[in-house]
């Protein structure tokens, strides 16, 4: 840097004398600043020995700005991923009372589709990281079924239509739509109408298609100059298994097929500097990945796929490099766990938000810097309202696991089912045993156990 400095100085210094020298008719080879032995005095800078002193061309003296504008423009974009936003009654409850207490008026529980709700309380801790991330990405695991449909809970979700102006609020950039309950209307009529609600709010949806057709038209986000793919998968549907494709007039389930994969994998290619691919898959409750998720990843790996997004067992699995026989790098998560949720069991309110950059350079793109960020999913036993939907719970409130409190563990409704079920299912801090009760160290060893520390923030392992 130094010396194309001073070569660029110098370059100015002979520009200024040559046109003094033309004026005052002087010798310029007397003063040439870049002579180094007598022959070069005879000849010019541009490198033609038949030039004298006043052919000397500046052009191929080296130049720092001209060489910086060749040299390849980076650009970033930082991601953020969130699992499951799983809206039960029990927490729509808490949206209707969280809007009472703002307006001054009486909560409903009755008249649920007039009712006013406010969930973004809910997401506040996290708000600031979501809004201000380049490109958000979350599971609704709820659709909503609009007029004329009654909100309900568990099995069959139908959910307040506020919870996807709430998710756009929050800045979502991509909505995830293939999952397990995506046909929950017993037909598709919520899927259509649940895609249509969001793309309204200006969210990309992924994982709906209108026909099997569609699925060559794959969604496609673009951010500081990286061109980012977008491919969903799932392994069932609760109402038709697998054979929903069979039955449905206006949509198309993406199931997990190697046809479909292969495919979709190679017309993202055509265009896409990144694949990123959204699993629903795996065992519900368990830490391990089963061998239909080990499968997949196998083949996604070898097909180039550059991050997988895992989710559905509604609680963490492990996360790692996967490199495939080509030394293609994925950074794969089996399981990053719920978002926001009513779940009762200790390792289902244990979650985790990745966060990882995309670097372009020239022709290069690399996924760097992942991280799962461990996070709490908060409540309180109430009281109940409705015997049929309602657990009770309330005060839903997400916090980072790093500042979660001993005093709010102390009260999380999770210690009323614990007692009630007899249940344990975290990993102990003391023997690293599997069957611990809900506490923060038994929450930091499940973590650690998991996850290993080249993802987790420092304060996990410094």
């Amino acid at each position: 840097m130094r010396i194309r400095t001073i070569r660029s100085a110098a370059a100015l210094l002979l520009a200024m004398i040559f046109f003094a020298s033309v004026l005052a008719g002087c010798d310029l080879s007397a003063v040439n600043p870049l002579e180094s032995s007598p022959t070069e005095q005879s000849g010019s800078v541009s490198g033609n020995p038949s030039a004298g002193p006043s052919e000397i061309s500046l052009i191929d003296i080296p130049d720092e700005s001209s060489e910086e504008s060749k040299a390849p423009e980076e650009q970033v974009v930082r991601f953020m991923c969130c699992g499951d936003n799983l809206i039960h009654p029990s927490v729509y409850f808490t949206a209707m009372e969280y809007y009472a207490a703002e307006h001054g008026t009486t909560t409903d529980y009755v008249t649920t589709h007039e009712a006013g709700y406010d969930f973004l309380p809910i997401y506040e801790n996290l708000a600031e990281e979501m809004i201000s991330a380049d490109i958000l990405y979350i599971n609704q695991e709820t659709l909503s079924g609009g007029p004329g449909t009654t909100i309900d809970g568990y099995p069959s979700f139908n959910s307040p239509e506020v919870i996807h102006k709430a998710v756009a609020d929050l800045g979502a950039d991509v909505v995830n739509l293939a999952h397990n309950h995506m046909l929950d209307s017993h037909d598709d009529r919520y899927l259509v109408y649940t895609d249509a609600l969001i793309k309204s709010l200006g969210v990309q949806t992924i994982g709906y298609y209108k026909n099997q057709e569609d699925t060559n038209n794959i969604v496609f986000t673009e951010k500081n100059g990286i061109r980012i793919a977008w491919l969903s998968y799932v392994y069932a549907t609760n109402y038709y298994n697998t054979d929903a494709n069979s039955r449905l007039k206006n949509s198309y389930i993406p199931y997990f097929t190697q046809e479909l994969i292969t495919r979709q994998v190679a017309i993202a290619k055509q265009s896409a500097d990144v694949i990123i691919v959204s699993a629903h898959w795996g065992n519900e409750y368990s830490f391990k990945p089963n061998s239909f998720q080990q499968t997949y990843a196998d083949l996604l790996c070898e097909l180039g796929v550059d991050v997988v997004v895992g989710m559905h067992p509604h609680c963490l699995q492990p996360m790692e490099w996967k490199t495939s026989s080509t030394g293609h790098r994925m950074l794969l998560t089996y399981s990053i766990g719920n978002f926001l949720s009513g779940m009762q069991e200790a390792q289902c309110v244990l979650e985790g938000v990745l966060t990882f950059n995309v670097r372009k350079k020239g022709d290069t793109v690399t996924v760097e810097d992942p991280m799962l960020t461990p996070i709490v999913c908060h409540y309180v036993k109430g009281k109940v309202v409705n015997s049929k939907l309602d657990t009770g719970y309330r005060e839903f409130k997400l916090y980072r696991l790093s500042d979660y409190t001993e005093e709010l563990a102390a009260v999380h409704g999770v210690h009323y089912y614990e007692k009630r079920k007899s249940s344990a299912t975290l990993y102990d801090s003391q023997t690293g045993k599997l069957g611990a009760k809900f506490s923060i160290a038994n929450m930091i060893a499940t973590v650690e156990k998991l996850i290993p520390a080249e993802f987790l923030p420092e304060e996990y392992w410094m």
